[in-house]
């Protein structure tokens, strides 16, 4: 069982993470039309005791989302369709979250560090490149990729979307995460959704996206030898593959090796 990299999305959200919309015949209806031949939904994971809970789905609504994904990909019967969560790096909850993934029949999680947790609580990224702060970032994203628990790492360079530079100490930074990556053997994510968003400006005034930052991704062909998926991470149905081709090319311009396809074969073999 073969698939194009531009065939295999891995990562995709629906109305039920309260911040998206749309059910997910929307997003597959989307999909069939974009030529998708493999659709993973992985709404964010859902947290006890509605942590997180304005932009996480309802621990109790897990049935109901799960019967509406079986009911769409029954409607779909041309598109493989896998179930995932999108984790999140909460010490205390990382054993919570593999029972999920047991319990759910998950077929994969994906890592992800939308924040810094601190103290039982959540922390915006820096807006700086403190030294200081850029190493709790190593600390908390290499501590996820580490656990074992996902299949990638989605966004890892969502740290740079409050403003934080590119410099000597955020490359640092950068490559700590991509060669731990590497040595881990976890494909990283460019993402499609921080290219539908606004861009920002640096101090010269000159525009940048907020997240994928290009500079992480060249740096991560000097390395060498790293996997990438390129994902649109959906909230809305229309945007099922937009940007998506840009990924792609962002990742051919850098050399690096695009997966996609690869993760979704070896999947749905199990």
């Amino acid at each position: 069982m073969m698939f194009e990299n531009d065939e295999v999305n891995l990562h995709t959200h629906t109305y039920y993470c309260r911040h998206g919309s749309g059910n997910p015949a929307d997003y597959l209806a989307w999909a069939e039309k974009a030529g998708l031949r493999v659709l993973g939904f992985s709404e964010h994971v859902p947290l006890p005791g509605g942590l997180l809970s304005g932009t996480r789905m309802d621990i109790r609504l897990q049935p109901f989302f799960w019967r509406e994904v079986e009911q769409a990909a029954a409607a779909f019967p041309g598109i493989r369709v896998l179930r995932a969560y999108e984790g999140e790096y909460i010490p205390e909850l990382m054993n919570y979250q593999q029972e999920l993934k047991e319990e759910r029949h998950l077929d994969y999680m994906i890592l992800s560090n939308h924040f810094l947790w601190e103290n039982g609580q959540s922390r915006p990224y820096p807006e700086t490149a403190s030294p200081a702060e850029l190493r709790e970032v190593v600390r908390q994203i290499t501590a996820n990729i580490e656990s074992g628990l996902g299949l990638f790492l989605a966004h890892p360079d969502l740290f740079f979307q409050f403003g934080c530079p590119w410099c000597a100490e955020s490359r640092a930074a950068s490559k700590d995460i991509i060669e731990c990556a590497k040595a881990h053997h976890i494909p990283l994510e460019i993402n499609a959704y921080g290219m539908r968003k606004k861009t920002l400006t640096d101090g010269n005034g000159v525009y940048r996206l907020t997240y994928p930052m290009r500079q992480f991704w060249e740096l991560a062909g000097e390395i060498g030898g790293v996997e990438v998926v390129c994902n649109s991470d959906a909230h809305v149905p229309g945007a099922i593959m937009r940007k998506v081709p840009e990924c792609l090319a962002w990742a051919r311009e850098s050399g690096l090796t695009v997966v996609n396809g690869k993760l979704a074969a070896e999947l749905l073999k199990k």
